[in-house]
């Protein structure tokens, strides 16, 4: 049974993380800690644990295997980096680093990241970040099409959300696509709307858009050379079809989001991320690709500033291997 500590227990933490930790049945959740003492009582209330206004005196003070740290981005690498020196597994909030309110991630910001990556190497640790759209069953099933490799090599991908969803098209577009080398990115006044030609590792190429106008959260077409996939937002359809037959394949219904709603993409996320801990495996949405989001994401809002393209500056040490790596 792992011992699970939530540090933070604003929305996050309370409506999507800590519910999904205590819903796993390998997982048992032995203290709330928050900096305001009535949402500590609250956590602390709802599930009769010990409550701290402290992260120390409550990581000295308890038995804990996993911390979880839905905090905002502005307090998240100092509590992080406590958690994994301390030698404990960590899952947390997108992206790694930043500053309050501001959803744009900065070059500034990515050396945060960085550290947070090299503190996590030097212990056998799990480091988990919360790209909850991983627990949607659509995009689980589109993953495996394009893993069969039915359709070829990626030529394009075009990828369009809401602006709040923008941290989550970046890393789906990596999930699917690969590794991104360049960009080159404009936005209108106050970033309302954004958008990025990016260049894969692969070669293929795709543009990225975003804007505070659009009514469905996100939409993303992988486009191959024998076929395509496509996914209509978030408990909508997911769809594939063959260029040479035109037939599709449509995953819906049992594909859309299990009864319960947007919450249950945390749960399935938050279970295969305890999964892969139990397992000794990796987990796909782990810190490399926290880092590699704040990369793209930082060389996007380097490009709209400077109106120049730019490369992707990817830290590889060891060439990018995880503790879970043979």
């Amino acid at each position: 049974m792992y011992k699970v500590a939530i540090l933070g227990y604003r929305v996050q933490g309370k409506s999507h993380h800590a519910p999904a930790f205590a819903k796993h049945p390998d997982c048992k959740i032995v203290a709330v800690c928050d900096m305001v003492e009535e949402r500590a009582r609250d956590g602390a209330d709802t599930y009769r644990v010990p409550f701290y206004l402290d992260a120390d005196e409550m990581l000295d003070k308890e038995k804990i295997d996993i911390v979880d740290v839905p905090t905002s981005e502005k307090y998240r690498f100092e509590l992080v980096m406590n958690c994994l020196r301390r030698g404990k597994h960590v899952f947390t909030e997108k992206p790694l680093a930043g500053e309050l309110r501001d959803p744009n991630v900065r070059p500034e910001h990515v050396a945060k990241a960085r550290a947070m990556v090299d503190e996590w190497q030097k212990h056998d640790v799990a480091f988990g970040v919360c790209f909850g759209l991983h627990g949607d069953p659509n995009v689980r099933w589109a993953k495996q099409v394009i893993r069969n490799c039915e359709y070829g090599d990626l030529s394009t991908v075009l990828a369009r959300c809401a602006v709040g969803s923008w941290n989550h098209l970046i890393d789906l577009c990596r999930f699917l696509a690969g590794d991104v080398d360049e960009v080159s990115a404009y936005a209108n006044e106050g970033w309302r709307s954004r958008v990025a030609a990016v260049k894969f590792a692969n070669g293929a190429v795709g543009t990225l858009v975003a804007c505070a106008d659009l009514a469905l959260q996100y939409q993303i077409k992988w486009i191959a050379r024998r076929g395509e996939v496509q996914i209509d937002d978030i408990g909508g359809t997911a769809w594939a079809r063959s260029s040479s037959s035109y037939e599709y394949k449509v995953f819906n219904g049992q594909g859309s989001i299990e009864q319960g709603g947007y919450p249950a993409l945390f749960t399935h996320h938050i279970a295969e991320f305890v999964d892969s801990i139990k397992e000794h495996r990796p987990f796909d949405a782990d810190g490399w690709a926290g880092l590699r989001h704040m990369e793209i994401d930082a060389a996007i809002s380097e490009s709209i500033l400077t109106g120049r393209p730019v490369k992707v500056d990817r830290y590889m040490p060891e060439k990018g291997r995880t503790i879970f790596s043979p």
